[in-house]
């Protein structure tokens, strides 16, 4: 789909139907979670691999594999640091029935920025669903959200160093921020102005660090009976994405006031707000995983700003 295409058939569809539509820019199965890099660069995960969004000689928009098969069972949450993309090969196994966690639960993975070379991080253990990704820079360090349905999940922390050319483990919190600071199933996690920000199944939490870096209790922004998948910054606060109610979903740092979209998505799962400078500034992407409707989703897609129904920032 060519860029001017994209436009011009959201802007079109809208005035037909009325309704809220999306575009497809690439089919992307069980697409999972979306990244733009300092540089401009958008990657996507999804089942079959980590992939970089480009236009083709055409100006179509391609998917191009970075990762090659390597025994994952599908790929999660995307992160910067250090000219590198970290991601989640997630391969579940070995699951210990005294607290349903894996002890392979998969691998935190690497692809560079500079020569595309992909290195194992770390081996993932005692997680029960390895998720969300967010980057510390200050601290060079990742953030890695374990989404546990029996309320044992959190927020682990690796610490890294980059002096050898590749990232290496220099240490790891698991569940950095957990049931004592009442986060217990994080799936997507961003930090935002020195703060933490996560969703905890229907809830949305901030949790502020401490001149230390340590992380205080969370508060709770935003809550509903429904999944909240992923999150990203926007305007004073993030955008979320509702993965039951196929929705988007803004939230201001303060909590106030919350401002949700018009249906229409099918199991979103994660937004990219800014998709510039090869997207156009009126459009943003939303990965749309398989979920709860069969047939749809699977795919990355364009919505158009004006047909969200959220006004903040615009």
């Amino acid at each position: 789909m060519k860029p001017i295409g994209i436009v011009w058939q959201l802007m079109l569809a809208a005035l037909l139907s009325g309704c809220f539509q999306t575009q497809t820019v690439v089919p992307l199965t069980a697409a999972e979670n979306i990244r733009k890099t300092a540089d401009g660069r958008i990657f996507v995960s999804g089942r079959p691999a980590v992939y970089e969004i480009i236009l083709d000689a055409q100006g179509d928009y391609q998917k191009v594999a970075v990762t090659q098969p390597d025994g994952c069972s599908y790929y999660g949450g995307l992160a910067e640091l250090q000219d590198w993309l970290f991601f989640v090969c997630n391969n579940s196994k070995s699951l210990s029935v005294k607290d349903f966690k894996f002890a392979n639960a998969g691998r935190l993975m690497a692809y560079s920025l500079r020569d595309g070379q992909v290195v194992t991080v770390a081996q993932l253990t005692g997680f029960q669903l390895a998720n969300g990704l967010d980057a510390l820079p200050d601290e060079n360090a990742i953030l890695i959200a374990d989404e546990d349905f029996l309320a044992h999940g959190g927020v682990s922390k690796f610490s890294l160093n980059f002096d050898a050319g590749i990232p290496a483990v220099t240490g790891f919190q698991p569940r950095w921020i957990g049931k004592e600071q009442a986060v217990y199933a994080a799936n997507g996690v961003r930090v935002l102005n020195g703060d933490v920000y996560l969703t905890d199944i229907g809830f949305v939490k901030k949790v502020t660090l401490d001149a230390e870096g340590n992380p205080q209790r969370a508060q709770i922004l935003y809550r509903s009976a429904t999944v909240l998948d992923d999150l990203a910054p926007w305007c004073d606060g993030v955008l979320v994405a509702d993965y039951l109610m196929g929705k988007l979903i803004y939230v201001p740092s303060d909590g106030q006031p919350v401002q949700k979209s018009r249906g229409g998505l099918f199991s979103p799962s994660a937004v990219l707000p800014d998709a510039t400078p090869l997207f156009d500034e009126s459009v943003l992407l939303v990965t749309e995983t398989f979920g709860v409707s069969p047939g749809k989703g699977n795919q990355l897609a364009a919505v158009k700003w004006t047909d969200l129904g959220i006004n903040a920032c615009q």
